[in-house]
């Protein structure tokens, strides 16, 4: 983190008893190095919303949603899994899913024809043949976490730290049963 956030932090202080306590500076919420340290320390480490999980029910439908300016991809494989990766081509960093949502065989970049499965292994790199040293099986879709919940699809950003479930706690999810969310529909 910048040495100048940083100490603009140190000068809140969130224990102070309240008739001395104060709000946040206006520049916590309109400066944005705060904004970008928000991404790295909140958006990306916690579990963020991608999309109803019906519009990855079936193998082949996939999501495309941006998370704190990362773009990412939801989709169901044939083996009837839910996976999440970063939607970027391998190749040329170009969004490999255009759509906002869909229904796809294969996931294809549009730029230079990279081909994924729906589990992301690269499995078509047009006009490769004669690359040296090019291992295939290294320049897969990068994964990223993903879980349903009640009929909703969650992502997050970094490999570690809790699990949906946990990340919401007891408290939360017990609260939320009383909605029975999974009897909504969309329409």
């Amino acid at each position: 983190m910048d040495t100048a956030i940083r100490k603009l932090i140190n000068t809140y202080n969130p224990q102070a008893v309240l008739s001395k306590a104060s709000i946040p500076p206006s520049s916590w919420y309109t400066d944005p190095r705060f904004f970008a340290v928000e991404h790295r320390t909140v958006f990306h480490a916690s579990w963020q919303f991608a999309g109803r999980a019906d519009q990855v029910r079936d193998p082949g439908q996939y999501i495309t949603y941006d998370i704190a300016g990362a773009p990412i991809l939801v989709v169901k494989g044939e083996d009837e899994v839910v996976r999440g990766f970063f939607n970027v081509c391998r190749h040329h960093a170009a969004a490999v899913m255009t759509q906002c949502a869909g229904q796809a065989k294969h996931l294809r970049c549009p730029y230079h024809g990279w081909t994924y499965d729906l589990e992301g292994k690269l499995i078509f790199t047009p006009e490769f043949a004669g690359v040296a040293n090019f291992d295939r099986s290294a320049n897969g879709l990068v994964p990223l976490q993903v879980a349903e919940w009640k009929g909703w699809a969650f992502a997050k950003l970094d490999d570690d730290g809790p699990s949906l479930e946990e990340f919401l706690g007891s408290h939360l999810r017990e609260r939320f049963e009383t909605l029975n969310l999974e009897r909504f529909s969309w329409f």
